[in-house]
């Protein structure tokens, strides 16, 4: 089972974080695509363009089975667990998987108060369009060891067909 690791990849600990998480699912024995390790996220190429990167990107969320989209607000990361929902819904799902989402937001941990509403009430934090989607989909978890079992769940289904 091949997945495409989308969300935030800027900063050094979403670096971190994201290259640790390629360890730990390829120590699992998952095939891995990680954004941070791709040629183009070189940043001392010159030669680097957004047109090459979509294309790299792209080519690799189409070569996987499952995008594991960190929620978060990255344009980029929504494109691509948009792309992917598209095609395991509309093109071949029995190619494409779908999306798995895992949402370490501490403020989703806030328990909801209808007296808090607007930028007071931290317990809306995802977009509802995306939670909706994820929930259709292969569904979206708050800690990594919960997403780790759906994910052999997952696998021990798909393989097994």
């Amino acid at each position: 089972m091949r997945i495409y690791l989308a969300g935030p990849m800027f900063t050094a600990a979403d670096a971190a974080w994201n290259l640790a998480l390629a360890a730990r699912l390829r120590g699992l024995g998952y095939d891995v695509f990680c954004p941070n390790e791709s040629e183009p996220n070189d940043k001392t190429r010159d030669d680097v363009t957004p047109r090459l990167i979509y294309e790299v990107d792209i080519a690799a969320v189409e070569e996987s089975q499952v995008v594991l989209y960190h929620v978060s607000e990255d344009s980029g990361a929504n494109w691509e667990a948009g792309y992917m929902d598209c095609l395991s819904r509309k093109v071949d799902p029995a190619r494409w998987w779908g999306v798995i989402g895992l949402a370490t937001d501490i403020r989703l941990q806030t328990a909801p108060d209808p007296a808090r509403t607007g930028l007071e009430n931290q317990a809306g934090h995802v977009n509802a369009l995306v939670a909706g989607g994820l929930q259709g989909s292969l569904g979206v978890f708050q800690d990594l060891e919960s997403l780790l079992v759906r994910l052999a769940e997952i696998r021990r289904e798909r393989e097994a067909v």
